[in-house]
């Protein structure tokens, strides 16, 4: 119960510090990998913080619950960004729920994604792509 206990308060400490990892066997061995940072963001000031003021590049998600095509899409996003093993952060937006953020970035459809990098927009896209180009979106990103 002990080792159970302590394997549990490891577990915890690696994932506040954004790590997954994964014990196997008798011998106690672990594997560990940082997680991209996914999230959905709440409010304006985390939006500000996170995404505008964050030090890596950022993709964000603008859609909305009700939106089939942002359905398809955001699992898509979560795929590709994990594959970046943490290069580049995804940010969802719910348009419904900040309706002023997707005006200042002139959302007029769902689902939008834009590319920042530096606290600057440098690339966007509107409606489902390609996973090749969504690919290459995500590199320039990186670059």
């Amino acid at each position: 119960m002990l080792a159970q206990l302590s394997r549990r308060a490891i577990s915890r400490a690696f994932v506040n510090a954004g790590l997954e990892c994964r014990v196997s066997g008798r011998a106690n061995l672990s594997t560990c990998v940082k997680r991209p940072a996914i999230y959905a963001v709440q409010s304006e000031e985390e939006f500000q913080e996170k995404v505008m003021g964050g030090s890596k590049p950022v993709v964000i998600d603008f859609s909305a619950t009700w939106c089939g095509p942002c359905k398809m899409l955001t699992p898509r996003l979560e795929a590709a960004i994990t594959a970046t093993e943490d290069t580049v952060d995804l940010a969802i937006v719910d348009i419904d729920d900040l309706g002023d953020l997707a005006m200042e970035f002139d959302v007029s459809a769902v689902p939008t994604v834009l590319g920042v990098k530096d606290g600057k927009v440098v690339d966007r896209f509107v409606g489902l792509i390609d996973e090749d180009k969504l690919g290459a979106f995500i590199n320039n990103l990186k670059q």
